[in-house]
């Protein structure tokens, strides 16, 4: 095994990765869009297939990531994932994009919980809410290079072809996490006699145990399967409602996946420039300020939304669509940092694993209506469904900041409980 650290390690897996999601995701859209000619339903179900692979192999995985290494289950997850990047953009086909969704799809529950897992063992005196928040950063700056990449590859040579350099790259970082990954202080819980099989039953059941025994992790849950309702219908549509419901204006002969470059690179710069001013300011690893900036950066999130949906103009959608994915952004290492108060290292990644299937369970269960609704009455009527959809869950962070403060400083199920 190497001797790299491993804080420098996980920012750069965090920013290579968001460098190769940008070459493919920015311009991802547009290819379906103008290439393989989907209209919203199909673009929804997409997303439906994608979040139910998510939703089948989401705790699996993370149970897997908990019992046999986190390192092992990252590795696994980059070489999937660069799988289904390269194979949407060899094949343009409605099948084929279905397909490679479903493969990424599954990818990233082999990544998800376990990466956030793997940097909480390996790095256990660091503030774990400014490691995710500089993570974050990271991931702005990578991606923010990702997407003037992705753009000059398209604008030179096919929209096909970002997809296929993200694709590979993102296999040759898995491939290389082989060497410079570390793991040292992973420990697998004792198996006293149980086989590989029951050792991972047993895992399993230690995380919907502790999930169980703490109110506030249930209401976090829930909260992940409305974001995952909202995100379906805004993700899978905002290009479209640009293309066809404002318009973009000219930019003389360069080509429309221009300006969904300048439109990410703004929303990368401003996300990254709000951590930098969150992280300064307030103390992120305290869960009480956490909980309470989630709370406000979720209702942003609905104004945003709301206005973006309903916008007359493009000036004024393009302001209202930065200011939803800011608030968007800057809620995931909040919500991280809320959801790791407490856990056992020895089912960390299956309780994280359970927030993301969460919000697998949102999209998969609202992507098909919002597609429909998008068919039938427009995309604007189906990006304010997505907005709505999102309310609950201002009453659910409620709910659960008084559970929070019930509970106290040690909740139920941690180490520090009496």
């Amino acid at each position: 095994m190497n001797n790299l650290r491993p804080y420098p390690v996980y920012l750069g897996i965090k920013g290579a990765f968001a460098l190769f999601f940008m070459l493919w995701a920015t311009v991802a859209s547009v290819y379906r869009i103008e290439v393989v000619e989907l209209d919203p339903l199909r673009l929804v179900l997409l997303g439906t297939a994608l979040e139910v692979a998510v939703l089948i192999f989401e705790v699996p995985t993370g149970v897997l990531a908990d019992t046999y290494g986190r390192r092992r289950s990252v590795i696994t997850g980059f070489l999937l994932m660069g799988s289904g990047f390269a194979l949407e953009g060899a094949i343009p086909t409605f099948a084929a994009v279905l397909a490679a969704q479903a493969i990424w799809g599954v990818g990233y529950t082999f990544i998800s919980g376990a990466l956030e897992a793997w940097i909480a063992d390996e790095a256990p005196e660091r503030d774990l809410g400014r490691v995710y928040l500089r993570g974050e950063q990271a991931d702005y700056i990578g991606s923010l290079i990702g997407v003037f990449g992705s753009v000059l590859l398209a604008q030179f040579f096919f929209l096909n072809v970002p997809l296929l350099t993200g694709g590979l790259l993102t296999i040759a970082l898995g491939a290389a996490l082989f060497v410079v990954m570390p793991e040292r202080r992973f420990r697998p819980s004792p198996r006293q006699g149980r086989s590989s099989l029951q050792q991972v039953r047993e895992t399993a059941r230690g995380g919907v145990r502790l999930v169980r025994s703490r109110p506030v992790l249930l209401i976090l849950l829930a909260v992940a399967v409305f974001s995952g309702m909202s995100d379906e219908g805004f993700d899978r549509l905002y290009a479209k409602h640009f293309l066809d419901g404002l318009g973009l204006p000219s930019l003389g002969t360069l080509e429309p996946v221009v300006w969904f470059g300048i439109i990410n690179a703004g929303t990368l710069i401003l996300s990254y420039l709000a951590a930098e001013v969150v992280g300064r300011r307030l103390n992120v690893g305290d869960t009480a300020v956490a909980a309470r900036l989630l709370l406000v950066l979720n209702a942003l999130t609905i104004v945003g939304m709301l206005a973006f949906a309903l916008a007359g103009s493009f000036a004024l959608a393009l302001a209202a669509f930065w200011a939803a994915s800011l608030t968007r952004t800057l809620s995931e290492p909040l919500y991280l940092t809320w959801l790791n108060e407490g856990l056992d290292p020895s089912v960390r990644a299956t309780v994280i694993s359970m927030g993301s299937q969460s919000g697998a369970l949102g999209e998969a269960s609202a992507g098909p209506v919002i597609g429909a609704v998008g068919n039938l009455a427009g995309v604007r009527a189906a990006l304010t469904v997505a907005a709505i959809i999102l309310s609950p869950a201002l009453l659910l962070y409620v709910r659960a900041i008084r559970h929070r403060d019930s509970e106290g400083a040690n909740p139920p199920g941690s180490k520090g409980a009496e």
